[in-house]
């Protein structure tokens, strides 16, 4: 019986953080802060988006949009001055991150943020480096 009275508990605590997450973070999450940085005609060819960061290519205008909240950069490839990695250390643990650097006096460096996962890391900035010849 104790079991049974310790999962309604946990079910019901799980659903009453989960409704007001939804009730109170709406217009606030990871996806609705770079969605509404996007271009309004924008539609990438390939993009990629970890938590509140952003990266994508759109070929056919030739555009490359950068989004670290609350900045965001929409801009050619080759004005791209240098694609490196970068990787902090917090608590042990090791995020890994792409840098860009922007021509843009107020906030010359984006960060994508690649989590934990550094071969994925690695595979974007080849693939960009290649689009941005940086």
């Amino acid at each position: 019986m104790s079991t049974m009275l310790g999962l309604i508990v946990f079910g019901g605590f799980t659903i009453g953080i989960w409704f007001s997450y939804r009730l109170f973070m709406r217009g606030f999450t990871a996806e609705e802060k770079v969605a509404s940085l996007l271009p309004d005609d924008f539609k990438p060819d390939f993009s990629y988006r970890k938590g509140d960061t952003y990266v994508g290519y759109e070929k056919a205008t030739n555009r490359l949009v950068l989004i670290d909240w609350p900045h965001a950069k929409v801009l050619a490839p080759r004005e791209v001055r240098s694609i490196e990695p970068v990787e902090e250390s917090m608590l042990g643990l090791k995020h890994h991150w792409i840098a860009f650097d922007v021509p843009d006096s107020k906030f010359p460096q984006y960060k994508i943020w690649f989590q934990f996962r550094r071969g994925l890391r690695d595979s974007w900035r080849a693939r960009l480096a290649d689009i941005c010849k940086a």
